[in-house]
């Protein structure tokens, strides 16, 4: 059986997914039930879901996680965890990815698969993706139970999957680093990632991997250098052709000005996302970075520049929509809060969070009914536990009360 190649498995470039391809299926699926005394309207609860029905249902999972995302758009992990299932539900479409099948990895479903996992990383470019190891099981144990299959042997899927367990913990280098990281032990991934560098300079996406795992190891300095070493070495491989997959460098410099951010180093962050921006101008997790950074600095006017540029670039970008709605929200702009916050309600239909702000847009510019009406929206799209909840009642209750 061949080794994994996973950190080779080409993410379709950054521009094509941020900038004007849908990132929603063609046809919703159902919901799927959830345990009885389930919230709804919880994307924790149909993450949890996913997470338990990956391995014995992964289409289950997969419109679990996707309804996750509709409630709550800003989740990194329910965007992975729907590209993972996806990918599983399917044994031709996992055989391919794993094993490079070029016609697969270039095929329209696969690049719509892999549309989730970017789409990730602009909301979170570090987030830990625990799913992994179940990939990896359900191609393995797939590919036993067709060679037992094929010698007339019967065995059963709680034997085949023991052997593989053991298998794996046995495995190649790179297929032990990807467990390591999936299961949450990232110094150990990073040292097995460490040795594959050693032995493979020409490849930045291994050291962009490593560096995520020096990241959640704690290590940020060290994840910055390597992530500096992959663009380096992307350029020289863009320069001598050796490559055909598209190294993101626009989306490596983004997981360095996280990095900046989180040391309180404003300025490089800053610095590091304008990089972003002159490797691919669509980029727009880097406006919206860029905002956040101005505020900080309690410069509005370039917040509001940076996240209008994002609007323009991507229409339909939620984040950037409901961002510049409440900024102009705070600032008493009622009508052009009001404005961007309903797009975002359009973009995201079942996310609660543009009618709490809309209420209180409308509510500024003295529109009673109309804020009534929002935060009554608000508070059947949000989840039980939603803090806002308190929030929209307790001015519903101050709308309803006679005038003084």
């Amino acid at each position: 059986m061949r080794a994994f190649s996973l950190t080779l498995l080409c993410l379709t470039a950054a521009t094509t997914v941020l900038a004007g391809q849908d990132r929603h299926a063609p046809k919703p699926p159902r919901r799927p039930s959830l345990p009885s005394g389930s919230d709804t309207c919880d994307a924790n609860a149909y993450y949890r879901y996913g997470v338990m029905s990956i391995r014995g249902d992964p289409s289950s999972a997969a419109a679990a996680f996707y309804w996750a995302e509709r409630l709550s758009p800003t989740s990194a992990v329910s965007y992975y965890g729907e590209r993972i299932a996806r990918i599983i539900a399917d044994p031709y479409l996992l055989r391919g990815y794993v094993e490079e099948n070029r016609h697969v990895l270039e095929s329209a479903e696969l690049k719509r698969v892999d549309s989730l996992e970017l789409r990730a990383l602009a909301l979170d470019p570090f987030f830990p993706e625990r799913l992994d190891e179940n990939l990896i099981l359900a191609y393995v144990i797939n590919e036993v139970h067709d060679q037992l299959r094929a010698q007339g042997e019967e065995v059963s899927d709680l034997d085949i999957e023991t052997y593989v367990r053991r298998w794996l913990d046995n495995a190649d280098v790179e297929t032990r680093a990807w467990l390591a990281f999936g299961r949450g032990n990232y110094e150990e991934a990073a040292g097995l990632w460490a040795g594959r560098v050693r032995h493979d300079r020409k490849d930045a996406h291994l050291r962009a991997w490593r560096s995520r795992a020096l990241f959640l190891a704690g290590e940020l300095d060290s994840a910055r250098v390597e992530l500096d070493s992959a663009i380096a070495t992307a350029r020289r491989a863009d320069a001598e052709k050796l490559r055909f997959v598209y190294d993101s460098k626009a989306l490596w410099e983004y997981q360095i000005g996280r990095i900046y951010e989180m040391q309180g180093r404003d300025s490089s962050a800053r610095e590091a996302y304008q990089r972003a921006l002159v490797e691919d101008l669509s980029f727009t997790p880097a406006h919206v970075r860029l905002a956040g950074i101005a505020l900080r600095w309690r410069d509005t006017t370039t917040a509001l520049t940076e996240l209008q540029r994002a609007v323009e670039t991507r229409e339909d970008e939620y984040s950037a929509r409901l961002s510049l709605g409440t900024l102009f929200a705070v600032r008493g702009a009622a009508d052009s809060a009001t404005a961007h916050l309903r797009r975002a309600a359009e973009i995201e239909p079942w996310a609660a969070q543009p009618h709490l702000v809309l209420g209180d847009a409308r509510r500024a510019a003295g529109d009673r009914d109309g804020a009534a009406a929002e935060y009554r929206r608000f508070l059947a799209l949000a989840a039980q536990a939603d803090p806002g909840g308190v929030t929209a009642r307790a001015r519903l209750a101050a709308l309803s009360a006679p005038p003084q």
